[in-house]
Parts: C-alpha cells; structure tokens; sequence
C-alpha cells in the first residue's frame, strides 16, 4: 500500500485510523482479535480486500470515519464494515446509524447484482475512542420503543442486528500494547486520549524498533509517530525530552527525524497561510483605494492603509462601496 504519510493530518484521529485500518493485514488483526472464532474459521483470509466506501453522507462525514471490506464466506460473499466512531460521548442512536450504512451497501450491490445473486452479509464493527464507556445497548431491537410484554410478537417485525463494539475506555492500556500492528494503534489511540502518551512511547519501544527495521512495516512507524505529535501539540524540547528516555538509538533518531519534517512542514504552511493573508490583504487596499478614485476623494497612500486593522479596512471598505452604489442610483 502507498505511504502517504507525508501529507498532512487536518483531521489527526480520522486520518489515522483511515491509515492504520485500510492495510488488510492490519485489519485482518483486527478480526481476528474482536470476532468470533467459529466465523473467523470459515473466512477466506486471502480474499479479504478494501472496497470504496463513497457512500458515506457528507453531513455524517464530520463525526466519523468509516473502512469497507469484502472477504469471501465459504464461497459466499460478506463485507465486514469497519466504523471509527470519534465523539467523545457513546451515541444511543448507532443502531439506526449503521442501518441506513447497510442499506446503502446494499444498493450498491444490488446495481451490479447478477440475476439470482444474493447480497453479502454484513458486520459491523464500532471502534469508541471517547473517555465515557459505551454504555448504551449494541442492539437495533433495543433502541426501538418495544415494550417487553409484546416483545416477541411484535419483534418479529422489526429489523434487528447487534454491532461488534470495541470500547477503548474499558480496556486497560496495559492490555492493549502487545506486539500486533492492531494493538499497537489502538493502544496509541487510548494513550492520545488519555494523555499518557510518554508512558505509550517508553512501554512500546521494543514495538517500535520492530516496526522500524521492517522495511513493510516502517509506513506504518511513521504513521504513528506522525499522530502522536499531531495530537500532542507541543514543542521540539518536549518531544526531545521523552524521546531520550528511550534506549533504542534507530527508534529515537527516526522519532526526531519526523519530529523535524512537522516542525518544517509547520513553517511551511505558515508562510503560505501568511503569503495569502498578504495578498487577501492587498487586494482589499487596492479596492478602497479604487472606490476613492471613483468617488473622488483624497486616495490614501499604502503606508496609511497599512495602519488600519483588517475589520477597520474592511469597514472603510464597505463604506465606500455603499457610496460608489448609492452614486450609481
């Protein structure tokens, strides 16, 4: 899979898993961890393949990030469907969330469907980053208002299915920073968002001096140090300051080496977030000295422009513009 972890992360925790998640090996890990091993048995592991997710709404876009994949079920089709849920809070109305995600599939599917063929199967799995446990029931029958005495004649009627969840508030981080790729990223998810990111590093550094000398792993290195300085927001004496308490010298000179590439892609940005304010700028000085022209006035020269905020040159602005208007009529 190309590494393309020179981009940079505007949404950190989403690109992340985005990253992490859509490498089938890594995902693989992952079901092999959370699902059950009656299923697992049956799975063609080989066939597992990431699909396009294009049809996920761009209002739902903002809260989560979601991953799609195929696999063949004794010769059948199933899609295991990946969700990163990232709000701080569990949300009770997942089920029907998840539903509407399966029904779209479905009509994907069904555009390009043969005569007889029948859909996939699909799971869906939750993965909660938020500090507050995942406390509201994984069942499509229980957010329904069903009440218990007609339960069972009534549920007949209803859609239902259960979502696999994967609480990180209910795991101990300890439990979590085991040799695994997988576990190796959720663990660092957990560390981010309790803000244990240094006991992370030190706990997870032989991990890491794995994944750095792998030459098909080093992305994925790479990947994880990119996020956790994205997240961690701070300095090049923090960041050397915890690095030192690391003993491998290849895991603490990559570290740095990144730590660099952030630090100068910051710059960069900055520069040309500056340059564009510049010429924005620009451009509303040379308007308010047109509208003068045009209404005759004095024309202020650059150095007086200069002096004006940017709302008290915008205010001139439209001042001048209602009058150019007004002269117009």
């Amino acid at each position: 899979m190309q590494d393309d972890t020179a981009q940079p992360l505007h949404n950190p925790h989403d690109r992340f898993f985005k990253e992490i998640f859509s490498r089938p090996d890594v995902a693989l890990e992952l079901f092999h961890a959370r699902l059950p091993p009656g299923l697992l048995a049956t799975l063609g592991q080989r066939t597992l393949a990431l699909e396009p997710a294009n049809f996920v709404d761009e209002w739902l876009a903002e809260y989560m990030s979601d991953l799609l994949f195929s696999v063949r079920l004794q010769g059948e089709g199933l899609h295991l469907y990946l969700l990163f849920e990232h709000r701080s809070t569990p949300l009770a109305p997942m089920p029907l969330r998840l539903l509407s995600y399966m029904v779209r599939i479905w009509e994907r599917w069904s555009k390009g469907a043969k005569a007889g063929e029948r859909p996939p199967c699909i799971i869906a799995i939750v993965l909660h980053q938020g500090g507050e446990p995942w406390r509201v029931s994984r069942r499509f029958h229980d957010w329904l208002g069903m009440p218990e005495a007609v339960r069972r004649e009534l549920g007949r009627f209803e859609p239902d299915f259960e979502y696999v969840l994967i609480d990180l508030s209910g795991i101990p981080l300890e439990e979590l920073m085991g040799g695994l790729v997988s576990e190796l990223a959720l663990s660092l998810m957990k560390a981010v968002r309790e803000e244990r990111l240094e006991e992370w590093l030190e706990g997870c550094e032989g991990a890491l001096a794995d994944l750095v000398v792998n030459p098909d792993k080093a992305g994925v290195f790479r990947t994880m140090m990119r996020y956790a300085f994205a997240v961690e927001g701070k300095g090049r004496s923090t960041v050397e300051r915890f690095v030192a308490k690391i003993g491998n010298q290849r895991v603490r000179e990559d570290i740095m080496s990144i730590a660099e590439e952030l630090i100068q892609q910051g710059r960069q940005e900055g520069r040309q977030e500056g340059r564009q304010e510049g010429e924005q700028r620009g451009r509303l000085e040379g308007r308010v000295q047109l509208c003068q022209q045009v209404l005759g006035l004095p024309v202020m020269t650059g150095e007086e422009l200069g002096g004006k905020g940017g709302a008290e040159l915008e205010r001139l602005l439209a001042e001048l513009e209602a009058r150019v208007r007004q002269r117009v009529k």
